[in-house]
């Protein structure tokens, strides 16, 4: 099996990274003969040999304007030299445009990914008739593509792909620096019960609605002595100093370590497709407090392997975060049926993910049934 990939990740040609995605891609090519990567960017960029069966490859661009002319004149290039079996795009609208042009012209398969949570507009209306797959992260997202036409066979729910026995095995396989970090962290947070938040600075993950529930459940409960610690990014607002610390971005084989430092991991997203802290944090035996994204909602059952609280909600993601700090007991339960749950929903993913691929490959048709779009 042959693939071409076409993705916005620039971590993928050396570009800063918070995750696993180098690893993930190089277990993808565990199971194919090859995955080349089209990485849309600007100038700067190189080509990168990711293991022996994955490169991947910057367009270059002088700007956005040329990733598409860039992309199809880079794929020409592949194509003459490797009949690729399947397309992969990393979202339906203009890298999915992309895909549709060259299954068109190639006449490889083309699967399409929606990563995000989203509403289907003209284009990705477009690109998913064309598609001979359509992956999604949730249950959430099929049902939307579902009351809009789309063809339940052409959809398969496959989440991004966890490591789960590097977050639950952490402290089995860690190596010594990872152990004294494990242990600084530990003795960091002693006397405290630690509020972490996963992610990158993004408006999305609504961090504001995050530092206000905050403030609101260190006010109400000051005999707790809240600490609150950020991966992602070094800012933290100046009133949160006291209690917080932004580490910005760490070593991803090191985010374990701050997981188990923490008593809850915390996500105040505005919308999620799915939410891989959260399973990460699961896996280390951690309950999680989350808005109620559509990932989320997949991902946590409240007040079993964690909180659910409204979007956009402080007040109640506060009131969510107190309940998972106050009662150890019950948080202790909450943690280790997260564990369980992660070990048992997502360990496996990479494997359903390449067999996604080859069903789409082997499908006898070059277009599975397809019904009439419909709007929302």
């Amino acid at each position: 099996m042959k693939v071409l990939m076409i993705s916005t990740d620039k971590s993928l040609v050396g570009g800063k990274a918070l995750g696993d995605v180098i690893e993930r891609h190089k277990k993808y090519g565990e199971y194919i003969e090859a995955l080349d990567i089209i990485v849309l960017s600007k100038k700067g960029y190189r080509e990168k040999q990711i293991s022996e069966k994955v490169r991947a490859i910057p367009t270059c661009s002088f700007g956005k304007i040329g990733y598409f002319f860039d992309a199809l004149r880079l794929a020409k290039q592949l194509f003459s030299k490797t009949q690729y079996d399947l397309i992969v795009t990393q979202d339906p609208n203009f890298i999915g445009l992309i895909g549709a042009m060259l299954k068109k012209n190639f006449h490889s398969k083309l699967l399409v990914h929606f990563h995000g949570d989203f509403r289907l507009n003209i284009l990705s209306r477009y690109t998913v008739t064309i598609a001979d797959g359509v992956r999604v992260m949730s249950q959430g997202q099929k049902q939307k593509l579902l009351k809009a036409g789309i063809a339940e066979s052409k959809i398969r729910v496959i989440s991004t792909p966890v490591d789960i026995g590097r977050f639950a095995n952490f402290e089995t396989n860690a190596n010594a620096e990872q152990k004294n970090l494990l242990m600084a962290l530990q003795k960091k947070s002693q006397g405290k019960k630690i509020i972490l938040s996963v992610g990158r600075p993004d408006s999305i993950k609504d961090f504001e609605t995050l530092y206000e529930a905050i403030r609101i459940a260190s006010k109400r409960e000051a005999s707790l002595q809240i600490g609150f610690w950020r991966l992602g990014s070094s800012d933290l607002p100046e009133d949160l100093s006291e209690i917080g610390e932004a580490f910005g971005r760490v070593n991803t084989e090191d985010i374990p370590a701050y997981y188990l430092a923490s008593d809850v991991v915390v996500s105040s997203s505005l919308s999620e497709s799915f939410g891989k802290v959260l399973i990460e944090a699961n896996a280390c035996g951690k309950p999680v407090v989350a808005t109620a994204t559509t990932g989320a909602k997949e991902i946590v059952k409240d007040g079993v392997n964690g909180f659910l609280a409204p979007v956009g909600d402080a007040d109640k993601l506060a009131e969510k975060i107190l309940l998972a700090l106050k009662d150890q007991d019950k948080a202790r339960e909450m943690g280790e049926r997260g564990r369980s749950m992660a070990k048992e929903r997502y360990s496996n993913n990479t494997e359903k993910i390449i067999q996604f691929w080859q069903d789409i490959i082997n499908a006898k048709n070059s277009k599975l049934p397809r019904k009439p779009l419909k709007s929302f």
